[in-house]
């Protein structure tokens, strides 16, 4: 048998960071299935490229934290335990790109998601993923942390999640992986952030499974709960409005 040392790649090494970062919150998981007749049908009426769904996720999510609190807010310990609200949720889609010859973490923050038009949460996205590397500004600036020295760079991830403003400002207040355009559901998450987000295949008839991962500190399973049935109201109304729209236009 033969075997080599590899040495981890920045994008490896990304994810150990956050990983390590992430058994620091404690975390509530659920799941709900959701019925989105309604926007799949204004969806699959529009001619291709069409919105990918997760932006219709990234921007339904935005606008169900708009009367919600909870979900625009993150834990804080230092200098001593508090909540940081922000005052419109900031959306940070989780995606892979490619990095000399390997996959890599990559995200596309989105401040405001809400009040984005779909065609241009599609085109950030996109530019996040595909752009070159020094062009992405948010892989960019895991490119050079993920450069830092071992012990600095979990330093950072301590102070940062102690003080909160850190994961607001290179994160954001809810995280959404772009898996789901693959046609698979993550059941368990790595993020800092208090809140994350997944989907799973869209059925014909519309329905689909979703799961929420949030920081237990910050929001109770009641509040997750709303938060998913909220997330439905948003995709059959103001999503589905704006699908339709598109398809007028």
């Amino acid at each position: 048998m033969s075997w080599r040392w590899v040495k981890p790649s920045l994008g490896r090494r990304m994810m150990a960071d956050l990983s390590w970062a992430s058994l620091r919150i404690p975390r509530c998981v659920m799941t709900a299935r959701l019925r989105i007749p309604r926007a799949l049908a204004a969806r699959s009426a529009l001619p291709a490229p069409r919105p990918p769904w997760t932006t219709l996720f990234l921007k339904g999510f935005g606008l169900a934290a708009e009367p919600r609190p909870a979900l625009r807010r993150c834990h804080a310990t230092l200098p001593w335990p508090r909540m940081l609200e922000v005052e419109h949720a900031i959306g940070c889609v989780v995606l892979e790109r490619r990095h000399e010859g390997e996959a890599a973490l990559s995200i596309a923050r989105i401040p405001r998601c809400h009040a984005v038009p779909l065609p241009e949460l599609a085109g950030r996205l996109a530019h996040a993923k595909s752009a070159p590397s020094g062009e992405a500004r948010s892989f960019r600036q895991f490119r050079n942390f993920a450069r830092l020295p071992w012990p600095l760079r979990r330093f950072l991830l301590r102070l940062g999640l102690a003080t909160g403003g850190p994961v607001v400002l290179y994160g954001g207040t809810f995280a959404i992986s772009a898996l789901g355009e693959r046609g698979v559901t993550i059941l368990d998450s790595v993020s800092v952030l208090s809140v994350f987000l997944s989907y799973g295949p869209i059925s014909p008839e519309g329905e689909v499974e979703v799961t929420l991962s949030f920081d237990h500190r910050v929001m109770d399973g009641a509040d997750g709960a709303d938060a998913l049935r909220g997330l439905e109201a948003a995709l059959e109304g103001p999503v589905a409005e704006e699908l339709l729209a598109l398809g007028a236009a």
